[in-house]
């Protein structure tokens, strides 16, 4: 229903119809200048030969700097989604067992039936800020911190615990940190997982395809592997792009986090005022919110469609028909107009 109600939005937009695309994680924020003119840079050079699967060096070496690892253990490649996936592959292997907490985001649970992976889940709750207990024992486990779609924080008390119950039962723990440099507080740097970051929503380069693991020097091997295998390399004007931003990383972060702040805010002001349930974000860019009168959320987001705004039910995520998520990646006062039509089309408290 997920991929449905995206294609149904565009189809939609293309016959000339306004929607307020609140389904897709896209930031609309505009991707920074300083990586625009890398780019540019790079390709005014005429350089479009195949570089390292492992990645491009300097880049590398500016990785290893932000995660305080050695740069052997960096590889980077075409978004967080190529890497996940093939970690999966690699680490779970034919007919193996893959854990990780619900709500979840949809890739993985896509990629793991395309893989013939067994999945188990381990539920939580709204009531408890989504926070999640002991994952079932599993080849590979994956948590995704800060949590789409929730955009929830997991306490450093449930991260350390997954960390050592993965070591002791011989699990590869995988982290999956694409938001984590626009989180409002600062999340510590785990060790004894594999981490995955993206270039995507912490630095609005969604579409580049630009991502990167954080592992130990044997999967990282593997990895670059991987790579050779099918994307061969990312281009090196992304990369160049990417190296750029994290050259001028504190200040693109702040800015970013500002945005979101004021978004988030907005929209979750509005959405308590129209009787939606929700744990309050702790960064950007989603709330996960359920109605007292909304019990089928699919059927209530394609009737939002033909009413102008677009949602994401909250099946395909894991959590139950009643819920739904919406990204607040427009400016708040359009924000507001869309949770307002929400409002109505779910009825009074």
């Amino acid at each position: 229903m997920f991929y449905q109600i995206a294609e149904k939005a565009l189809a939609l937009e293309a016959q000339g119809k306004k929607i307020a695309r609140l389904n897709v994680g896209d930031t609309n924020i505009p991707t920074p200048r300083c990586a625009i003119e890398a780019a540019e840079k790079e390709m005014e050079k005429g350089k479009s030969a195949y570089v390292s699967s492992a990645g491009l060096m300097e880049l590398r070496e500016a990785i290893a700097r932000r995660e305080k690892c050695g740069v052997e253990n960096v590889v980077v490649g075409p978004g967080s989604k190529h890497l996940i996936y093939g970690l999966l592959t690699m680490l779970a292997g034919k007919g193996g067992k893959v854990a990780f907490p619900a709500p979840y985001w949809p890739a993985y649970m896509i990629a793991s039936r395309q893989l013939g992976l067994k999945v188990t889940t381990q539920e939580a709750r709204l009531e408890n800020n989504w926070e999640f207990g002991t994952l079932p024992k599993a080849d590979v486990a994956v948590i995704c911190n800060p949590l789409n779609p929730t955009s929830t924080v997991y306490s450093e008390t449930s991260i350390r615990r997954a960390v050592e119950e993965a070591q002791a039962n011989g699990t590869a723990l995988l982290l999956d940190e694409a938001y984590k440099g626009i989180a409002f507080e600062k999340i510590p740097d785990y060790k004894g997982a594999i981490r995955v970051r993206s270039f995507s929503k912490e630095f609005n380069m969604e579409n580049w395809r630009l991502g990167y693991v954080v592992a130990p020097k044997d999967i990282a091997e593997r990895i670059i592997r991987y790579n050779q295998a099918t994307a061969t390399c990312v281009s090196p004007f992304v990369q160049k792009a990417g190296l750029a931003c994290l050259e001028n990383e504190k200040g693109i972060l702040a800015g970013n986090v500002k945005i979101w702040k004021s978004r988030m805010s907005a929209a979750a002001k509005a959405m308590k005022a129209e009787g939606f349930e929700f744990a309050m974000p702790q960064s950007g860019m989603y709330v996960f919110a359920r109605h007292p009168h909304v019990k089928d959320a699919a059927a209530y987001a394609m009737g939002l469609l033909d009413k102008g705004v677009a949602i994401a039910p909250g099946d395909d995520f894991g959590a139950g028909k009643e819920f739904f998520r919406i990204c607040a990646n427009v400016e708040p006062e359009r924000l507001e107009k869309a949770i307002e039509i929400m409002g109505q089309a779910a009825g009074k408290k």
